[in-house]
């Protein structure tokens, strides 16, 4: 039997392939190009504060340092999880 599930079936659908194409395009800059994705990333790179009384939860953690020498293999990693996600949908 299928995997069949209600919030798949309405308005969440559009959304989800969307997060899923900007996941992809994300995902293929990654392991393409891993100065444009340093760029995007830099960007990208905005802080949201929170209200205080989250401030013990209100600290900044740099992953900059760790995410981007393995960009390629993160892109390799995203644009594996898309293709999965992308046949479970498809098939379902």
């Amino acid at each position: 039997m299928p995997f069949k599930n209600a919030a798949f079936e309405g308005a969440l659908t559009p959304i989800l392939w969307s997060v899923l194409v900007v996941a992809g395009v994300l995902g293929v800059i990654a392991l393409v190009s891993p100065r444009l994705f340093s760029k995007i990333a830099r960007v990208g790179n905005h802080w949201v504060d929170t209200s205080k009384w989250l401030s013990k939860l209100d600290t900044r953690v740099e992953v900059d340092a760790h995410v981007l020498p393995y960009s390629r293999h993160l892109g390799a990693a995203v644009v594996a999880s898309l293709a999965v996600l992308g046949v479970v949908l498809v098939c379902r």
